[in-house]
């Protein structure tokens, strides 16, 4: 199993809780998550605060010795955690090589960070981008004018929209529906004289060209914002080709966007670390990949580190590997079954065969039997890769499913790997519903009901979408309090 977690804090009671969310890919090879704890977790939010609060429930859950991986995001007192787990928890031991792969950062909240410092140079543009939309949207009489000047443009009329500062994927989306509706804007000033806030002379090809760099960020973090298929084997990709965007701004014609370029660049040196095998790892057990895309990426972004990035990888993956064939032999289910596959063989051997042929049969067994084996990473990684390109759609969990006879146990070790979500955005989610459930009017519910109500209701939506029942859009509605027809 692999946890995402996040921390929110109610305004109304003035408390912080805690949500923790499970990942898994079942027997059929289909990606699970269900949200398995939202309590209340005490003031001050420290790391041993919240070690003590994750490894208590997941011992509760017993699933203790089978956490592989956590995602957190990049606040200080989650590394604290995970040095406070390591520390004062067995779970290190219980952990794959050691723990050396049971932490990652949120990788969606690094692009956050990343693009925000980029962001502060253009602060005064978008602050007045953001502004305009404001204004356009305080009252019906300005949205007329608006959509006079629209007609006037003439282009399609859009409804003016802002962003969350705290979320640069919705000022993205806030910039490029400004970059549309810029004629009208511009007409706008001339229909409505209290509008002083993008004069003639704004720099709209600089919020252009922005846009242009931004669409890089913006679609990685659409990628790797996803529950519903594996996001480890994209994060390689998807993280090198912002990088390789990030040196590209750095070397621009437009000073501004070499400043952006560079402030950038520092954020996303500190986060980066080419030695985090783990992610590596999830790109090169996507069948489109294998070792062919790391090496290229490697080959682009640190040319003198190719040769030791790939073999310190190679010997990490056999060192997993290797683990999972010792954890297949101490199976007493899989003893039996390769027990019983070699009294088959012998009996089978030993019905009509003579004494020579015996003897070349343990001739040839003895002269296999000094040729070093061939592992299944071996295997894997020496057949050809898939033809489908990493921006097709593309199902690797159906992949590794058919595959899973002829690799077995490098299988496994797939299905544990790709279960791991590379953001936390699943355990975010749980927020949205937890403003509702802990609104005024239910200011009183205990601890229990509140966590009793919010993973009963995950687990039951996500029970229905994985049934494939179409209703999960009229218990949608219910909650709304909004009449559905029968």
């Amino acid at each position: 199993m692999s946890f995402t977690s996040d921390l929110w804090t109610n305004k109304g009671r003035d408390r912080g809780f805690m949500a923790i969310t499970c990942h898994y890919i079942d027997d059929g090879w289909r990606l699970r998550k269900r949200i398995i704890t939202f309590v209340p977790l005490p003031s001050p939010h420290t790391g041993k605060h919240i070690a003590e609060a994750f490894y208590d429930r997941l011992v509760m859950w017993n699933l203790d010795k089978k956490a592989f991986c956590l995602v957190l995001d990049n606040a200080s007192s989650n590394d604290a955690c995970i040095n406070e787990l390591f520390k004062s928890t067995p779970i290190v031991d219980d952990s794959p090589v050691g723990g050396k792969l049971f932490y990652q950062r949120c990788g969606c909240h690094i692009l956050n960070l990343i693009v925000h410092d980029g962001l502060d140079v253009l602060e005064k543009e978008i602050d007045k981008i953001r502004d305009t939309m404001k204004y356009i949207r305080q009252s019906q009489s300005r949205i007329e004018k608006f959509k006079l000047a629209c007609s006037q443009a003439p282009i399609p009329y859009k409804r003016p929209a802002w962003d969350v500062p705290t979320r640069w994927n919705s000022t993205y989306t806030m910039l490029q529906l400004a970059l549309e509706l810029k004629p009208a804007i511009i007409r706008y000033g001339n229909i409505d004289k209290n509008y002083k806030y993008c004069p003639e002379d704004f720099p709209w090809d600089a919020v252009h060209v922005v846009v242009g760099h931004l669409k890089v960020f913006y679609d990685a973090t659409m990628k790797l914002s996803g529950t519903k298929y594996p996001t480890l084997n994209l994060f390689f990709s998807e993280f090198s080709e912002v990088y390789l965007n990030i040196r590209r701004m750095s070397i621009s014609d437009y000073t501004f966007i070499v400043e952006m370029g560079q402030d950038m660049l520092v954020k996303f040196n500190k986060y980066w670390t080419m030695g985090n095998s783990l992610l590596a790892i999830g790109c090169v057990l996507d069948p489109r990949c294998k070792m062919h895309v790391v090496e290229y990426y490697m080959k682009e972004m640190s040319p003198g580190d190719v040769d030791r990035f790939i073999d310190n990888l190679k010997n990490c993956m056999k060192e997993l590997l290797k683990g999972y064939v010792q954890a297949n032999a101490n199976d007493p289910s899989e003893k039996q079954a390769r027990k019983s596959k070699r009294q088959k063989t012998s009996t089978s051997a030993s019905t009509g065969i003579t004494d020579t042929r015996a003897g070349l049969k343990d001739f040839i067994k003895g002269k296999k039997g000094s040729e070093p084996p061939k592992s299944e990473l071996d295997d894997y990684l020496g057949d050809s890769i898939e033809e489908a390109s990493l921006d097709e759609e593309f199902d690797v969990l159906a992949w590794w499913k058919i595959k899973s006879a002829k690799y077995p146990v490098l299988s496994q070790m797939a299905r544990d790997i790709l279960a791991v979500p590379i953001s936390t955005v699943a355990s975010e989610s749980a927020f949205s519903n937890s403003g509702r459930v802990l609104n005024p009017v239910r200011s009183s519910l205990s601890d229990e009901s509140i966590e009793a109500l919010l993973c009963a209701q995950d687990w039951l939506r996500t029970s229905i979408n994985e049934v494939g029942e179409d209703i999960g859009d009229a218990l949608w509605t219910m909650e709304e309090g909004i009449d559905i027809e029968e």
